[in-house]
């Protein structure tokens, strides 16, 4: 089921791309959220369940994560790098750091402080949206130990969450710290993390029904006395309100969903490779005003590339993932 989710969770990303909002708030970002909050998921069921106790457990945990995430990565990159090579599409131009930046991924999201772009008009690193995954990665480093040391989880958590209401409350910047670098985000792959191991405890209701009151207080309060600021605070909330019940919802039910992990391999893809096609059909002239035509292709053609992706790039080396 949860592949499912975030084949639906890409898609919201591609729309938000597309600048479809719902009463103004971006759904990307709502979907962000999500994203980060599974990843605490599977991260934790990987650390617990899947890899067995021994001297190179982080060892084979990072290389499962990077055989998740580069494959897909690096064929999004690589085509998009022929389209503008072919194309010239954005006055891009190819400065080595920057370039190094995109291999790299993890420092995307410090784009205010480090030059990651490959575009001037506008300026845009590869795969703009892959700032997230930077954010990810660094999440991935400091899990292993969160979940080795309970009471550093607890730590961490407490921390991260002060930056984000920090802030939100703009003594820092809302964007940046509520919303892009990992100090006011890890705290949301933790509560992944806590709502993982609660299904595998007796309280599978209460911890995650805990959460969503908290939270639920946090955005009332700050609806009240209209101290939500300008970034995405608010998104960032609904987020994790809608997260947290669908995300244990998922766990509690008993439906099993067929081609459950190919939506979840089609799910990255999707999110990787649709600004390709958002750039394509731009550079064919395609009328962007939603018409039916555009959402066809659009839809369509991030479908056909992320499906070759999984069987080009990831298949080949899920055999090795799974002997981790």
């Amino acid at each position: 089921m949860l592949g499912y989710i975030r084949l639906l969770l890409a898609t919201v990303v591609l729309l938000s791309h597309v600048d479809v909002r719902i009463y103004s708030l971006n759904p990307g970002v709502i979907a962000v959220v999500m994203f980060y909050m599974l990843a605490g998921v599977v991260v934790t069921h990987l650390w617990h369940e899947v890899i067995a106790d021994g001297p190179n457990k982080l060892w084979r945990f990072y290389r499962d994560r990077l055989l998740r995430i580069t494959p897909l990565y690096f064929y999004a990159a690589l085509l998009v790098l022929l389209f503008l090579l072919i194309t010239d599409y954005g006055d891009p131009h190819y400065k080595p750091l920057a370039l190094l930046n995109n291999i790299l991924i993890i420092p995307l999201n410090y784009y205010m402080y480090l030059d990651s772009t490959v575009m001037s008009a506008p300026a845009w690193n590869l795969i703009p949206q892959a700032w997230s995954l930077g954010a990810e990665l660094q999440a991935y480093l400091v899990l292993p130990l969160a979940l080795v040391y309970p009471r550093i989880r607890l730590v961490l958590f407490g921390m991260s969450f002060a930056v984000y209401i920090a802030a939100n409350l703009t003594y820092i910047n809302a964007d940046h710290y509520g919303y892009r670098l990992l100090p006011g985000v890890l705290y949301v792959f933790l509560i992944g993390s806590y709502l993982k191991e609660s299904q595998a405890g007796r309280h599978k209701i209460t911890l995650p029904l805990l959460f969503f009151v908290a939270l639920s207080l946090v955005y009332l309060l700050f609806e009240g006395t209209g101290l939500f600021p300008r970034a995405y605070m608010k998104e960032t909330l609904i987020g994790m309100l809608i997260g947290i019940p669908l995300i244990t919802t998922a766990y509690l039910s008993s439906i099993k969903l067929p081609y459950n992990r190919f939506m979840g391999s089609l799910s990255y893809g999707v999110f990787l490779t649709h600004f390709l096609v958002i750039w394509l059909l731009d550079f064919w002239d395609v009328a962007t005003s939603h018409s039916l035509l555009y959402w066809a292709l659009l839809l369509g053609m991030t479908a056909i590339i992320s499906i070759i992706g999984v069987f080009l790039a990831e298949k080949p080396l899920l055999k090795r993932r799974q002997r981790t």
